[in-house]
């Protein structure tokens, strides 16, 4: 998988699989702003790429090519807290996980935490919340049940 923040100049875009120090970054007020103008850069990129009568209304090509790193901030951008790692690779804050889906073209979306955080029983909430803001964004997402019983949203550009 590719480091989703390694390259110098480009926004680091945080999966909830990073360091707490580097996912803390995302409460500054200078984050907010990069986190705006990365959003109104979707909002040109859609209206200058996809065709019809609402071109703003689904993904571009270019964000179905990076779909990890759009997911990741897009959520990210309307609020929800990324979770944040510990050195053995466990979660050591509460929000949301994006990884690589199952499929090609297919991003999932886990609600995670330290263990007795409580991340377990606000899942089915913060799920919702970051289901909403895909389909707001024109992303199709489908809520599933994982391995004892955990769920996780699938999600995909859909059709262009």
């Amino acid at each position: 998988m590719k480091d989703q923040h390694s390259q110098a100049g480009r926004l680091r875009v945080h999966t909830g699989a990073e360091p707490p120090d580097e996912a803390e970054m995302g409460r500054t007020g200078a984050r907010s702003a990069e986190l705006r103008s990365a959003l109104d850069g979707i909002r040109n990129i859609r209206n200058l790429t996809n065709l019809g009568s609402d071109p703003g209304a689904r993904p571009a090509e270019w964000e179905q090519r990076r779909l990890l790193r759009t997911v990741s901030l897009l959520l990210e951008a309307e609020g929800l807290p990324p979770s944040a790692v510990d050195r053995a690779g466990e979660a050591a804050r509460t929000g949301y996980r994006t990884s690589e889906g199952g499929q090609a073209g297919q991003v999932q979306v886990r609600w995670v935490g330290p263990r007795g955080s409580g991340a377990r029983y606000q899942e089915q909430e913060q799920l919702q919340r970051c289901q909403a803001v895909l389909r707001s964004w024109g992303f199709e997402t489908v809520e599933v049940r994982g391995p004892g019983g955990r769920r996780y949203l699938e999600v995909e550009a859909g059709l262009g």
